[in-house]
């Protein structure tokens, strides 16, 4: 079964690599044209043998870091949204936590990192994983940015989250011995006896025909070099592929739910327990993984994210994704970088010729008769430094004057090409000079911002799929909540505050619930739950009531429901289903600028606005936003009392008079 089953791995590596090699070609030159590789080897020796070097001028970089800059300048956190209105405490429980998850992760400079390289190639994917080093319970979840190179997708696959995909395969490359130890700490046996540990993707694609036992395609030993020196390297293999298997599931029309269960049995036991539910069994994808190095198979079971994300953990980020098959990989899939080669190469040697023929010009040459020079010294001399500055010539007695050979005039030709095309450069990457908004200082903000909105057209196609892919990643982090935090660890994230504002009892609703009976009862009927609520908050609790000085009772926190809702929110798996969506809302930082922006402006028009609200919302740090309040505060303080005291001694003097 296992030889069948790293068969049709290689058999869909092989298929895959023949469908995106080109495509992976044109992504790497794409990158190198990016940083300034922009001419042919050869082309370069041969301008150098003839004395011209080989200009760059290059106006992609900066057209890459423009629509990097606008991604940076436009960062948005994750919102949880909620369907229904009952659903807005959830909700807000799962924007907190989902913005701690992108903080302690790092998040938004991954996406920035991948949006840059899918900006450039026009694809780029991102794998979240979980690392357990710290945490052996709850690990913490981090996010590796891949290359598009090194992901083989299923060629026929149309949706953009790859979800019609039926495999995906990843290549980690160069890993050492001890790298695979770490990856796979039991199998050291394994991994001594790997052979064929180098994928060699351009001899993959040419292999075709049926591949015959373990004899597979694309396969060398353990080296990177024929150099004893160098240490044995291996390719390892990440193949998420999709099958089918049967679900149980409990349904219940009267109360018009349905859950899937564990297990059959799990569900009959289930059904058992819920009068007139049944179960009911149904084929559903399973996502499953199988790592394998070479010939050696290290993993075969299911996807680690799976149950929780029906779906593979490769999100892509594509530039421009045409669903359209045009069966070729490298025209459906492209990047800013793509259409404007052409253009960079063509103004590259326009300027290099310009250059050429400039210095071509400054030493023209010049037109001699036989024996006009005094000697051969002279006429040697002359062809070394006659285009010199200052340069002394000695001519024959009686002979003419040395005429220089009038050069042609510089070509007009070159120099108009050279502005069409960096025109057309702008024109085609669809980037212009009113994103900068540095045409005109006349112009008002609103005349800018309309003119940057519109320049914002021709990259809304990648900016939407940014956002696309961004909210993939939000609902991917939803789906294991589970894995993430504990109880106790999310009501931490919550924060005190929030706890206090959306759990707090009012007195009535104590009175109402009999919290007398429940003291009274507490140690001899409490549930497990209940006694880790009073463990962690043993005052000013539903459960623990406080009153004040006149044995009045007073509105307590609820930290039993609360542990309830965070249970919910941690477990429920359909949440991101029924009660919330995942979408995105303005960073933090930015909504500050913004409003603080926005209340100068205000306050500069005459609208008495606090001077403590504008240092609230400024960037300050919040210890010396603490510093300055306090200061102000202090000053009020004794401007106050000064002015009660003079308001003493005024009337005081009245009195008197």
């Amino acid at each position: 079964m296992a030889d069948k089953i790293i068969e049709k791995v290689y058999r869909d590596l092989q298929y895959s690599v023949g469908k995106y090699s080109k495509l992976h070609r044109e992504m790497k030159n794409d990158f190198e044209f990016v940083q300034g590789k922009q001419w042919e080897d050869k082309d370069v020796d041969t301008l150098r043998k003839q004395g011209v070097k080989a200009l760059v001028i290059n106006k992609i970089k900066p057209i890459i870091k423009l629509i990097t800059g606008i991604e940076r300048q436009s960062k948005s956190d994750f919102v949880g949204f909620p369907e229904g209105g009952e659903d807005s405490l959830v909700a807000d429980m799962v924007t907190r936590l989902l913005k701690n998850v992108s903080k302690t992760s790092d998040l938004s400079q991954k996406t920035s990192i991948q949006f840059k390289n899918a900006a450039i190639c026009g694809l780029s994917f991102i794998e979240p994983y979980i690392d357990y080093s710290s945490d052996l319970i709850n690990g913490a979840l981090k996010f590796k940015v891949i290359s598009g190179t090194d992901v083989f997708p299923d060629p026929d696959h149309c949706e953009y989250d790859m979800s019609d995909a039926k495999f995906v395969v990843k290549l980690t490359r160069n890993l050492s011995e001890e790298d695979l130890e770490l990856l796979f700490p039991d199998d050291g046996a394994k991994i001594k006896r790997i052979k064929g540990g180098k994928i060699n993707v351009n001899s993959l694609q040419e292999v075709t025909g049926h591949i015959q036992g373990m004899d597979y395609p694309g396969l060398s030993e353990g080296t990177t070099e024929a150099d004893e020196f160098k240490e044995a390297t291996y390719d390892l293999i990440d193949y998420q592929y999709k099958t089918i298997k049967t679900a149980y599931y409990v349904a219940d029309q009267q109360r018009g739910f349905i859950k899937e269960a564990e297990s059959k049995e799990k569900a009959e036991e289930v059904s058992l327990q819920i009068p007139g539910s049944v179960v009911i069994s149904k084929k559903v994808p399973c996502y499953k993984l199988y790592q394998c190095v070479g010939d050696q198979v290290f993993y075969d079971g299911e996807l680690w994210s799976y149950p929780r994300w029906r779906n593979y953990t490769l999100i892509p980020l594509y530039c421009e994704f045409n669903t359209e098959d045009v069966g070729k990989k490298d025209l459906s899939i492209q990047g800013v970088v793509r259409v404007i080669k052409d253009l960079q190469e063509e103004f590259n040697k326009r300027r290099t010729q310009e250059l050429r023929h400039l210095n071509s010009s400054a030493n023209s040459g010049f037109d001699i008769h036989e024996g006009q020079m005094a000697s051969e010294d002279e006429e040697k001399k002359l062809k070394e430094f006659g285009s010199s500055p200052g340069v002394v010539l000695k001519r024959a007695k009686g002979t003419d004057p040395l005429i220089r050979i009038t050069p042609m005039p510089l070509s007009q030709g070159h120099a108009q090409a050279a502005m069409e095309h960096a025109q057309d450069l702008k024109e085609a990457s669809g980037v212009n000079p009113d994103l900068l908004a540095t045409d005109s200082n006349s112009q008002s903000g609103r005349a800018i911002l309309l003119k940057q909105r519109q320049g914002l057209v021709m990259v809304q196609e990648t900016l939407d799929n940014y956002s696309i892919t961004k909210k993939i990643v939000g609902r991917f982090i939803l789906s294991q909540m589970k894995e993430l935090f504990t109880v106790e660890s999310a009501m931490r994230v919550l924060g005190d505050q929030f706890i206090q504002e959306a759990f707090t009892v009012p007195v009535t609703a104590i009175i109402q619930r009999g919290l007398d009976k429940m003291v009274e009862n507490r140690d001899n009927e409490v549930s497990e739950l209940e006694k880790a609520n009073m463990l962690m908050y043993p005052q000013n609790s539903a459960q623990n009531p406080v009153v004040d000085d006149k044995n009045q009772l007073v509105p307590s926190i609820d930290f039993d429901e609360a542990f309830k809702l965070v249970n919910q929110v941690l477990n429920d798996s359909e949440i991101g289903k029924y009660d919330i969506s995942v979408g995105e809302g303005p960073f933090s930082e930015t909504v500050r600028l913004s409003n603080f922006i926005s209340l100068t402006d205000l306050a500069q028009q005459g609208i008495p606005i606090p001077p403590t609200a504008l240092i609230e919302m400024s960037l300050i740090p919040d210890n010396e936003k603490k510093k300055i309040i306090a200061q102000m505060e202090a000053q009020a303080a004794a401007q106050m009392q000064i002015q009660q005291q003079q308001m003493k001694i005024d009337a005081a003097s009245k009195t008197g008079a």
